[in-house]
C-alpha cells in the first residue's frame, strides 16, 4: 500500500529538529524592534515583575560621624503580562512533510518570519499603551504627553528632531553612548528628505533609508517600519490618530533599556493528525510573550501629519 499524508507519522525528532531549526532562526534573524529593547525569559506565571531599579547617587560626607546618608531608590514596580499567540498550518506535499527537519524547508522561515512579525506587533503595541505598575499590578501608568513632540500640522522635520534631542538630553539620557531609535515609515522619510535635499551631506545620510536600509541622522538612528495591515493598536502598523481628516502617525522614540520584551518558555511546536480534516498532518506553533514601557524618561513620542 502506498504511502500517503494520512497514513505517514512523522518522527518525534524530526519534530525536535524542525523546532531547533526554527528557533535558530529566530535567533539568527529575529525582527526589527526585537534586538532594540532590553528582553527577559520568564517562566510560571504569566505577569511578572521586571527586575529593574531606578539611578542611585553618590553624596558628599560632610561630617566625619554623621549620620549615614541613604539614597531612595525609585520603587516604582513594573510588571509584563504575556498572552499565548498560535500558528497553524497544513502540510499538504508528502514529500516536504518527510523533509520537515531539513534546515531549507521552506516552513521554517515561513515560521520565522511569522514569529519575529508577530513579536515586533506586540512591542510596537506597547510603546504608548498603559502600563502595569504597584505591588501587585493593579495600576496603571499612562504615558506622559510630556514626552510628545506634537504634530504642527507637519510631517517629520529637522525642527522636530532638535526638539526631541533637546527633550531626551532633559531627561538625562546618556545620548554620548546610547543613539535613540526612532520608527518611521516611507512617508516620514520623504518628508525628511524632501526639507534636507538642499544640504548634500544630510541627504547623503538619509537616502539609505529610501531603500529600506537603517541609517543615522542627528543622533538618532532610524528604523522602517511599515503598515502591516490591521488597525491602530495592534503593532500591525506605527500608532495613529486622526486630526483633521489627516492621519497622524506617533512615531516611538526610545533608547533600548527604555522598553523590555519577554517570552515564557520559548517557542513550541507539534505536528499532529487532524482526523477531522482526512488526516491532513497540520503544524501547531504557540508561545508566550509581552512588552511594556520600563521607563518613562527613556521612550518618546514625535508626532508625523501627513499632508491633507
Amino acid at each position: 500500500m502506498a504511502e500517503t499524508l494520512a497514513t505517514y507519522e512523522v518522527p518525534e525528532h524530526h519534530v525536535k529538529m524542525y523546532t531547533a531549526n526554527v528557533q535558530a532562526a529566530l535567533n539568527k534573524e529575529g525582527g526589527i524592534l526585537t534586538p532594540l529593547v532590553s528582553s527577559n525569559a520568564y517562566t510560571g506565571e504569566k505577569s511578572q515583575v521586571v527586575n529593574f531599579i531606578g539611578e542611585v547617587e553618590f553624596v558628599e560626607r560632610s561630617t566625619p560621624y554623621g549620620d549615614t546618608k541613604v539614597t531612595e531608590l525609585e520603587h516604582t514596580q513594573v510588571w509584563i503580562s504575556g498572552r499565548e499567540y498560535d500558528c497553524a498550518v497544513f502540510i499538504d506535499r508528502l514529500d516536504t512533510l518527510k523533509m520537515i527537519y531539513d534546515p531549507t524547508n521552506p516552513y521554517v522561515e515561513r515560521f520565522r518570519e511569522a514569529a519575529a512579525r508577530k513579536m515586533d506587533e506586540i512591542i510596537m503595541s506597547k510603546f504608548f499603551a498603559d502600563r502595569k505598575v504597584g505591588k501587585d499590578g493593579t495600576s496603571t501608568s499612562a504615558f506622559g504627553s510630556a514626552n510628545t513632540v506634537v504634530h504642527g500640522n507637519t510631517g517629520l522635520t529637522v525642527a522636530k528632531l532638535r526638539s526631541l534631542r533637546k527633550l531626551i538630553k532633559k531627561r538625562h539620557v546618556k545620548v554620548r553612548t546610547v543613539r535613540p531609535k526612532i520608527a518611521v515609515t516611507a512617508e516620514d522619510v520623504d518628508n525628511l528628505l524632501g526639507e534636507v535635499a538642499v544640504t548634500s551631506a544630510d541627504y547623503a545620510a538619509i537616502k539609505p533609508l529610501v531603500d529600506g536600509e537603517v541609517s543615522s541622522f542627528m543622533g538618532f538612528d532610524f528604523i522602517p517600519y511599515e503598515d502591516n495591515g490591521g488597525t491602530s493598536g495592534d503593532g500591525k502598523s506605527i500608532p495613529s490618530f486622526q486630526d483633521s481628516g489627516s492621519v497622524v502617525r506617533q512615531l516611538p522614540v526610545w533608547v533600548p533599556d527604555g522598553m523590555h520584551f519577554g517570552q515564557w518558555d520559548g517557542l513550541t511546536i507539534k505536528i499532529s493528525d487532524r482526523a477531522d480534516k482526512n488526516h491532513i498532518k497540520q503544524i501547531h506553533g504557540t508561545f508566550t510573550a509581552g512588552a511594556t514601557r520600563l521607563e518613562e524618561g527613556k521612550v518618546f513620542q514625535v508626532q508625523s501629519k501627513n499632508a491633507a
